[in-house]
């Protein structure tokens, strides 16, 4: 079956902003990614039912665009001094986190438009680099404060309460397990992959601290988690050593089974396909999109299938 993908983009003078490419996923083929949409710091991407959610730059002002299929532009708002550095969606609500401006934004899709719904400040350069949805609390990780703030989406997003972290350890992003009891999420600065369990009363109980890189890896920074379909396995890509870790969480405790080069350098983004036999990564100082067979089994990857250019790949996602 083929699927079409999109990935953003850092503006150079061979990157416009949003690119589209197909994947197939009976062989791991990709068709070299041409312009879908030209926009400035178009760098982050999500798809949302018939919608493309996209960053965008303008007239002095940032924020995010709504945009068809046919690369039509549908709305946007534009309140932010930079560009958010993550969208996420749920139904047809939107979640932006800026990490320099300190703030999520929390939108609504009614008829193709976005409403604004609230804006969640911080303070400037606070790091925010997610807004995950778990039941109806919303997660925000901090890279700059070491911490991860919880809100209250059913009571005007309270501040409900807060996981902390030691200094230096850069929350970036986390995932949840689909029975709402376990999360698991990756620190960019200290490189390490934290279990959390749910306890009584909606607390989250830290179960096990995993540093998974070598004692010595300068200028190394953790970016991407996924989880694989059948919740057995983690990724992670981490850019400097640009390498791609893999563990085991089939007894829920996290262990590394693997870790290999990502295939180029600065492993920024990655997703694994619909189908599980495919990772897709964009190294973004390499400039390319690759993809990497994986064994649903063991989830190991196996070997790189394809590799197409894209120039400052910062952003993936595929139908």
């Amino acid at each position: 079956m083929k699927h079409i993908g999109y990935i953003g983009t850092y503006n150079s003078n061979n990157s416009h902003g949003i690119y589209q490419f197909t994947f197939d996923d009976t062989d791991g083929k990709l068709s070299t990614p041409s312009l879908f949409y030209k926009v400035q710091d178009g760098k982050c991407v999500c798809l949302s039912n018939n919608h493309v959610i996209i960053t965008k730059e303008g007239n002095g002002k940032a924020g995010i665009a709504l945009l068809d299929f046919n690369a039509n532009l549908l709305a946007e708002i534009l309140t932010e001094n930079t560009t958010p550095c993550y969208i996420g969606c749920h139904s047809n609500m939107v979640y932006t986190a800026n990490f320099h401006d300190g703030c999520i934004i929390i939108y609504q899709i009614i008829n193709s438009k976005l409403h604004l719904v609230k804006r969640l400040d911080s303070q400037k350069e606070s790091g925010c680099h997610q807004a995950l949805l778990w039941q109806n609390m919303l997660f925000i990780p901090y890279l700059h404060l070491d911490k991860v703030d919880i809100y209250d989406t059913t009571n005007s997003f309270q501040l409900l309460s807060s996981l902390t972290f030691p200094k230096g350890t850069g929350p970036r992003h986390c995932i949840f397990t689909s029975d709402n009891k376990r999360m698991y999420l990756v620190s960019e600065l200290s490189n390490q992959l934290f279990y959390y369990h749910l306890q009584n009363d909606n607390f989250w109980q830290l179960q096990k601290t995993i540093s998974f890189l070598p004692t010595v890896a300068p200028n190394s920074t953790s970016a991407a988690i996924r989880l694989s379909t059948d919740e057995n396995y983690i990724y992670i890509s981490t850019r400097g050593s640009d390498l791609l870790t893999i563990f085991s969480i089939k007894n829920k405790v996290p262990v590394v089974i693997q870790q290999i080069p990502s295939g180029g350098c600065h492993p920024r983004d990655f997703i694994l396909s619909p189908c599980g036999n495919y990772l897709l990564v964009v190294n973004r100082s390499s400039n390319e999109l690759i993809s990497m067979s994986v064994n649903k089994s063991t989830g190991l990857i196996t070997s790189i299938v394809n590799k197409v250019p894209v120039y400052e790949g910062i952003g993936i996602a595929i139908n």
